[in-house]
């Protein structure tokens, strides 16, 4: 992966760096908006990681947007803070993961603000007529300069209310139940980058009008290509939904980020069996790097926190569904349960998925449940963060992944791993880990029987080896910044 442009990429030249400068980087977070409050799956990670570290960088021209039925609309600055805080979705990890909440109310302060509503009002509409008489290019700014404004004067009027917030409205898009009043006119020079669950948040038929009408361009992430190539991993809504979905992506992307070369080898396969034309690809490893620091008290039982404290188990993170081969775990769990000396516990952390009631069952009816295996279903950053710290080592006996990041994060915390050999999870190991095949019992079996016996140990990569989401950022700011050049802008 490229190292941060300003330390050892190439220098571009003046032409570029003006491209650049023009460029507009439109960053899509209906996904973040979507799940704002909830626990943060890995997609919804890289999502937020990648946007709060390119919104830092002072060489990009960061606008954070959402997807809306008439277009895409830009963010309240307040608002892209409390998603990407680390510490607000951490805070709040524990709610219910089918809970979307709206943005919290405010409560005005006195007779002033009542006072001035009416005209705030009235001024509301008179700059809406006023912006629509701009010319599109310069539209946007005068937007984004008012919304600051906005912010300041809000700032003085308005204080947090202590009522709860109404949930949101079932089935409607998360981005058209929230307040987004400025719609975003994109120009030839901008780059819509969509990092999200492109099948639930992206409508492509809008993102195809716009691309037309204002020759955007696109830039996406692909994650992996397990809906066409396992589709008995996953739940499928209908028939073609993915099919379908990941058309619509490769047709309407000018450059789509891989999270790895074997997802990148599994996309260009689909694109020439689906008869495409070839689209540009960057293999794009994202962060090992945690944005929380590690706290036992997010472990709320102390009898299961002070267990959990003498660094005596295994660890798994997950998302609880079948490519994640719990069974196997369980399996040989109740095995080596069966000997009272076996001293080494399971934990599992990750919400319930597709398809799995029946293993979901038989987990909480193993004799050690409870005691010895221990699933989290929900569980904060700073919680997982003491986990992986704390664990004696860490298992990941996936099917098959686009990546694995949960691999690289433990490995970052300099914890042994033991792994599949299949999919993209050798390439998240870096040569750091255990291989086995996942459908091995008895090989698994036999490393944790030793794991077991060894005493505790710390990996401890190369300076460097990992990536992190700081290098990842660097290398989208670099790659984007090419791609923005004069060449790049004539279509």
């Amino acid at each position: 992966m490229n190292n941060d442009a300003n330390e050892s990429g190439p220098r571009l030249g003046s032409a570029a760096r003006v491209a650049a400068i023009r460029s507009r980087l439109l960053f899509d977070l209906s996904t973040s908006l979507a799940w704002r409050d909830r626990h943060a799956v890995g997609i919804v990670r890289t999502e937020r990681e990648l946007a709060r570290h390119l919104m830092a960088r002072p060489d990009t021209c960061f606008v954070p947007v959402a997807s809306h039925s008439d277009g895409i609309r830009a963010l309240d600055p307040d608002m892209v803070l409390d998603l990407l805080n680390p510490a607000t979705a951490s805070a709040s990890a524990e709610r219910a993961p089918d809970r979307l909440e709206a943005p919290p109310r405010v409560a005005r302060r006195g007779w002033l603000a009542l006072l001035l509503r009416p005209f705030a009002l009235t001024a509301r509409a008179i700059v809406r007529g006023l912006l629509k008489l701009l010319p599109s290019h310069v539209r946007h700014d005068a937007s984004q300069c008012l919304v600051m404004a906005r912010q300041v004067a809000r700032g003085l009027l308005y204080r947090p209310h202590a009522q709860p917030a109404p949930e949101l409205a079932p089935g409607k898009p998360a981005a058209e139940q929230t307040e987004l009043p400025l719609i975003v006119h994109p120009t030839s020079a901008d780059i819509l980058f969509l990092a999200g669950l492109h099948w639930d948040v992206v409508n492509w038929q809008r993102v195809s009008e716009l691309r037309a009408r204002a020759g955007l361009r696109v830039v996406s992430v692909m994650y992996d290509m397990i809906p066409i190539k396992f589709p008995e991993f996953v739940g499928t809504p209908r028939d073609g939904y993915y099919f379908n979905c990941f058309l619509h992506l490769i047709d309407n992307s000018d450059l789509i980020f891989c999270i790895s070369r074997r997802t990148e080898a599994d996309l260009i396969e689909f694109i020439a069996a689906s008869g495409r034309p070839p689209v540009r690809t960057e293999v794009l490893y994202l962060g090992s790097d945690l944005p929380a620091s590690p706290d036992a008290t997010a472990i709320t039982d102390p009898e299961i926190r002070e267990r959990l404290s003498r660094g005596r188990f295994a660890l798994t993170v997950g998302t609880f569904e079948i490519r994640k081969n719990y069974p196997l775990l369980l399996d040989v769990w109740e095995e080596l349960l069966a000997n009272p000396e076996f001293d080494l516990d399971l934990v599992i952390v990750g919400m319930p998925g597709w398809r799995v009631d029946d293993v979901i069952q038989r987990l909480r009816a193993l004799p050690g449940f409870g005691t010895r295996i221990l699933w989290f279903e929900r569980m904060s950053d700073v919680g997982v963060s003491w986990l992986y710290e704390r664990c004696h080592l860490f298992l990941f006996p996936s099917l098959y992944e686009g990546w694995g990041l949960p691999v690289v994060e433990a490995l970052q915390h300099g914890r042994p791993v033991i792994a599949s050999n299949r999919g993209a999870t050798p390439e998240a190991t870096f040569g750091l880990a255990t291989m086995l095949d996942p459908e091995d019992r008895a090989a698994w079996r036999a490393a944790l029987l030793a794991a077991a016996n060894e005493p505790r140990r710390t990996v401890m990569p190369p300076p460097g080896a990992l990536p992190t989401w700081e290098k990842a950022a660097a290398a989208v700011a670099q790659t984007l910044a090419e791609f923005a050049t004069p060449s790049a802008l004539a279509r």
